[in-house]
């Protein structure tokens, strides 16, 4: 029927999980996300949906250097791009968890610029409830 709404039809499904040269993109806009282009952009807005198993899926092949500049993107389109509003599900702190716990935690320094740069108080670390 026509108009009618089919719940069964309604998907939450996450995006896809990115790809390599996906995330290096994001990377290397991580000064000025809003120079990533529009398709890339909305993608990476929908990947913040995505849990941390599939971010560690996803992140583990990047050097460390790539995966502190994905974070820091997602910081700051956090802050200036509509659409990346994402509190403690933001995946700066699901990077951010991942390298800590590979034993590659970021330097205090780093900590300190991401903290500097966001009025979310969940990152780097996350919420302490999780």
């Amino acid at each position: 029927m026509i108009g009618e709404w089919n719940p069964s039809a309604t998907t939450t499904e996450t995006e896809t999980l990115p790809t390599n040269d996906e995330l290096r993109q994001l990377a290397a806009a991580s000064g000025t996300p809003a120079d990533v282009s529009e398709p890339l952009r909305t993608r990476a807005a929908n990947w913040i949906r995505n849990d941390q198993s599939e971010w560690e899926q996803a992140i583990s092949e990047l050097e460390d250097a790539e995966l502190i500049n994905v974070a820091f993107f997602y910081i700051r389109a956090e802050q200036t791009l509509s659409g990346f509003e994402s509190g403690a599900n933001n995946p700066a702190i699901r990077i951010f968890r991942y390298l800590k716990s590979q034993g590659r935690k970021p330097d205090k320094d780093i900590v300190r610029k991401m903290k500097a740069e966001t009025d979310n108080r969940f990152i780097p670390h996350g919420d302490a409830l999780t």
